[in-house]
């Protein structure tokens, strides 16, 4: 099976683009990504081929001039396991239902980063980092996909584990629906609010379009999950480019800052109007029909999404229940607003926010892992 292998080419970037469309034709919950965002990516100015430190290279497997899969080998100079040994990663990775071709994928991308750049400790599906899409879900195909979900094909998992990767970590998602069911959570953390106000928070909008409410979530976002696997550090421009891709969905009802009887940031919460069918909607496409497809669809989002949540380490280790009330607050305003079903999207096995929701689990419909390729062994 050839593999060619490119840096920067705009006409194999498009065959990627092209495979993605042909292997999720038909798949309902499937949600294309915008193809210009895509292309922004695999182009020389994109914001992380710029960075010291940095380096990928594309694999594209074809047989008969049919694409038939493709990956990216990266390398991120921030990327590093909790010990500090430098980290690689594999994404961008689609593939037809063949192991055979998977495997050559695989290797020739795990190869690369062994040969070239010395990195014995690979995870993956990861694009880029953490912060631009990552992990693979390996249960819940069958529930309806929300926006800034990881999704594949049922397949991979298995085509990762044949090609030695092991799982690393996991994730879920718990979807509640009913108003009732929602209250209920509600009510379980009015006494953490209570004690929040009287402690002198105050909760309020974070305006995502104000340059320095956007600066004072960067820091919080940082120190907030310093020590989380794969969080690498963001200078302010790379933290702005990135949430500017969710700014355009956020709601300030729904964006929540605890702000301390200083002034100061102390927490956050995030949670959005599920644009999923909106987006899907578009077909990957920015054209003028396109957006209007997607202001007719963005307008019936029934479901909402409950996306982040931190609190700086110095609130933390007060250990007065800000988070929780930070929870509450959020959720409390999607109740108001009428919607009946929230995701509480992607929480760490190990987070905090996972122990919040521990009497829910049976309400978990979704799951995803990072894989880990140790290639030392």
């Amino acid at each position: 099976m050839p593999l060619t292998a490119y840096t920067f080419d705009r006409e194999l970037a498009e065959r990627y683009l092209d495979l993605c469309f042909d292997l999720y034709r038909g798949d309902a919950n499937w949600i294309p990504p915008m193809r210009k965002h895509v292309l922004r990516e695999f182009s020389p100015g994109f914001a992380f081929h710029r960075r010291a430190g940095n380096a990928h290279r594309h694999f594209l497997a074809t047989a008969g001039g049919q694409t038939l899969g493709h990956v990216t080998a990266i390398v991120n100079g921030r990327l590093a396991d909790l010990d500090g040994t430098p980290v690689g990663a594999v994404g961008f990775f689609e593939c037809v239902e063949d192991h055979a071709i998977a495997a050559e994928l695989l290797t020739a991308a795990t190869r690369w980063l062994r040969t070239e750049h010395g990195l014995r400790r690979v995870w993956g599906p990861m694009q880029f980092d953490v912060w631009r899409g990552y992990r693979a879900m390996t249960r819940g195909f069958e529930a309806a996909t929300f926006y800034g979900e990881p999704y594949n094909k049922r397949y991979y998992p298995a085509l990762f584990q044949q090609n030695g990767f092991v799982v690393r970590k996991k994730w879920n998602s718990v979807e509640i629906a009913g108003r009732l069911a929602l209250q209920s959570r509600v009510a379980t953390w009015a006494g953490d609010h209570a004690r929040a106000l009287e402690d002198g928070y105050r909760f309020a909008p974070i305006d995502v379009r104000d340059p320095t409410h956007v600066q004072a979530l960067h820091q919080v976002v940082e120190d907030s999950y310093r020590g989380f696997l794969g969080m690498t550090r963001l200078d302010l421009q790379e933290f702005e480019e990135i949430f500017a891709s969710y700014a355009e969905i956020l709601d300030p009802r729904f964006t929540i800052g605890a702000w301390s009887a200083g002034g100061a940031l102390s927490g956050f919460a995030v949670a959005y109007a599920d644009p999923a069918r909106a987006v899907q909607a578009m077909r990957g496409r920015d054209s003028l029909a396109a957006r209007l497809r997607f202001l007719l669809r963005a307008r019936r989002a029934t479901r909402a999404v409950f996306f982040m949540l931190g609190i700086t380490a110095e609130a933390s280790a007060l250990r007065r229940g800000l988070g929780r009330a930070l929870w509450y607050e959020c959720l409390r305003s999607l109740v108001a607003a009428g919607f009946e079903t929230v995701v509480f999207a992607l929480l760490a096995e190990d987070s905090p926010a996972w122990h919040f929701l521990r009497d829910c689990k049976e309400w978990t419909q979704k799951e995803y892992v990072l894989y880990e390729a140790r290639l030392d062994r």
